[in-house]
């Protein structure tokens, strides 16, 4: 048995394919496209007239505007008129026409042709006109009609099922209910969508705030450091505060970079509801900023306008609605089924119509039809009103949990009014405590330790006024949200004042 070949073995020589030249030097245009794609995919805010300081309003705008969810949201707007169309033609007037010839060896055994026109109508009536003009050898004598054909005008009536209520109408109506639900439906998911924009809004905002306060810190240490070392090689202060100063510097630059990853993790978070035209994703220019936290409003919040409802009730009852259409035609089809037919007749060809038109020539019958146990129309009935009352149920479990939504955001929002002011005075506070132990330490009277304390004091006040600042807005966020508030910013631009 022959042995596989080995590095040694004589192989024929292997002549490399003559490569293709490219079309574009250096294969230079895939590259474009990569490059195309990463600008599309991640384009920053440059020329989308953003400010340099980016407001809740105008961020709330933006995302109402440009997010897809918002995009999609529209487009349930023109879902409904397009089923509303479709359910108004069910009242659409309709031409028909009928045609049926028999031939065999030559003779022409019938030719029976007949048109008209029907047109339903909202009150249940169905109004036709027809015409029929039949001729034949083997003609059925019930088909004979005069020479020029035979008109007929006339209506179908419904005396039983059908009269009161019927399929036609309940689409109609579902259609228009439907509309008006898909509008709250609408309103509920740019409600939600603009509830969680604003809070990561004003997350962003606390993390960039606590980024400024360690930067603070860190140039206070870094000077006090310079200082300890000066003072140190005077002789004035021993060697291990040089250390000491250090230890504090290193330990602010950890609280630094903490808080700078704090921000960079919620500004990641906002750029996923920038969008341009709900196609291309944005991202903040580095140099973008929320609203100073000093210039932020945190007041009691005023009176909610009356009437004030969220879409999510009003999208509930339209359900109810709808299943109130259902039940009617449910009940509607335990009626027996009664149809009165009735056409007039006149020849064709006469010269005065009206003249010809004769009261005793006409056409009519009846149509007969009950189920004698009706076990199917009752079972539709009885299922139709339990959905109606398990919707019913949840139309008032909805309303008391957005009433408990309401309430608590509406507590939230006064009680960290109290808090926020309480915070800023020990902030304040704090700050003095600082300053007059750095002027003690300067002086000589105080140590290292002291000023550290103090400075751990007064960062952790700062901190505590951010956070409160951040709970505040976001509860007012919440409030908006329980009662469908943050809306007006769709139409007019800017959020409803409070």
């Amino acid at each position: 048995m022959d042995s596989p070949p080995t590095s040694t073995s004589r192989l024929p020589p292997r002549h490399p394919r003559p490569r293709r030249k490219s079309r574009y030097p250096n294969d230079a245009m895939p590259m474009l496209y990569l490059i195309l794609l990463v600008l599309l995919t991640a384009t920053p805010l440059r020329g989308q007239e953003l400010p340099p300081v980016l407001t809740e309003e105008e961020f709330l705008a933006r995302v109402a505007n440009h997010h897809p969810l918002a995009v999609r949201a529209d487009l349930q707007r023109d879902r409904a008129r397009a089923l509303l169309q479709e359910a108004r033609g069910g009242f659409d007037p309709k031409l028909y026409g009928d045609l049926a010839q028999k031939y065999y060896r030559g003779t022409r055994y019938y030719s029976v042709a007949e048109g008209g026109l029907k047109v339903p109508t909202w009150f249940g009536v169905e109004l036709n006109a027809a015409y029929e003009r039949n001729e034949g050898y083997y003609l059925n004598p019930e088909n004979t009609v005069p020479e020029n054909g035979l008109f007929a005008a006339g209506l179908t009536l419904p005396l039983g099922q059908g009269l009161m209520f019927d399929q036609r109408r309940a689409e109609l109506q579902r259609a228009r209910i439907y509309q008006q639900a898909t509008a709250a439906e609408r309103l509920v998911q740019l409600n939600e969508l603009l509830y969680e924009a604003g809070s990561r809004y004003w997350e962003w905002a606390g993390a960039q705030g606590a980024v400024e306060v360690y930067t603070e810190a860190v140039e206070l240490a870094r000077a006090r450091y310079a200082a300890v070392v000066n003072s140190a090689a005077l002789g004035d202060r021993p060697a291990i505060d040089t250390l000491e100063a250090q230890i504090l510097v290193q330990n602010r630059l950890l609280g630094l970079e903490s808080a700078r990853l704090e921000a960079a993790n919620a500004a990641a978070a906002l750029n996923a509801f920038l969008w341009l035209d709900g196609v291309i994703p944005l991202e903040l220019e580095a140099d973008t900023r929320p609203l100073d936290p000093a210039s932020v409003v945190v007041a009691p919040p005023e009176p909610l306008p009356p009437g004030t409802e969220n879409p999510a009730l009003l999208r509930t009852r339209l359900k109810v609605d709808e299943l109130e259409v259902d039940e009617r035609l449910q009940r509607e089809q335990l009626k027996p089924r009664l149809d009165l037919k009735y056409n007039a007749l006149l020849a064709g060809g006469v010269d005065r119509p009206l003249e010809s038109f004769s009261t005793r020539d006409y056409k009519w019958g009846l149509t007969f039809s009950q189920s004698l146990l009706l076990r199917k129309e009752r079972g539709k009935l009885a299922l139709t009103r339990i959905k109606l009352s398990e919707t019913q149920l949840e139309l008032s479990d909805k309303a008391a949990q957005l009433s408990v939504k309401l309430a608590q955001a509406d507590n939230e929002a006064r009680v960290t009014v109290a808090q926020y002011e309480l915070a800023r005075r020990n902030a304040s506070d704090y700050a003095r405590l600082l300053d007059g132990e750095r002027d003690l330490f300067r002086a000589g009277e105080s140590s290292l330790f002291l000023v550290n304390s103090r400075e751990v004091s007064f960062i952790d006040a700062s901190l505590k006024q951010l956070e409160l600042m951040v709970k505040h807005r976001k509860a007012r966020l919440a409030r908006r949200f329980a009662a469908g508030l943050t809306l007006p910013v769709v139409e007019g631009g800017t959020l409803p004042s409070e």
